[in-house]
């Protein structure tokens, strides 16, 4: 049997104040076989990591908490609680300012708004060892 049809799909978390970029990012994943499920504020994220989720991408401009002080808040916790999980920052922001601050706070890595698919397949690739399903669509 093959390996990928019998393991579990991954799991990521997605943390975005902005429905619209929820959708997108839902889409794009659920598309390649991700079991999404998301959040619109950090202490709603803080909530669902709960569920164990493989993987997080977080907005780092959200009202409150910021995706900065979300990520301090998870690497506060222990392993068993999320606080190792792979996360990505992403931001309409493009200033390596932002970029090296997000890094500097938690995140594993940095992800431009607009989403491009084929960057945003690999960055989650990398980060968990996973493979995304083929769906016939092309970045």
């Amino acid at each position: 049997m093959n390996d990928l049809l019998s393991s579990p799909p991954l799991r990521a978390l997605i943390v975005d104040d902005d429905l619209d970029s929820v959708i997108l990012l839902t889409t794009l994943l659920e598309m390649h076989g991700v079991d999404v499920t998301s959040a619109f504020c950090a202490d709603q994220a803080m909530q669902k990591l709960r569920s164990q989720p493989d993987i997080l991408i977080a907005d780092l401009a959200m009202p409150h908490i910021d995706g900065y002080e979300l990520i301090r808040q998870i690497r506060t916790l222990p392993p068993e609680q999320g606080g190792q999980i792979p996360a990505i920052a992403v931001s309409a922001w493009v200033a390596i300012e932002a970029q090296n601050k997000a890094v500097s706070a938690g995140f594993h890595t940095f992800i431009t708004k607009p989403y491009q698919l084929t960057e945003l397949l690999e960055t989650v690739s990398q980060l968990t060892d996973w493979r995304p399903l083929e769906s016939g669509v092309t970045a």
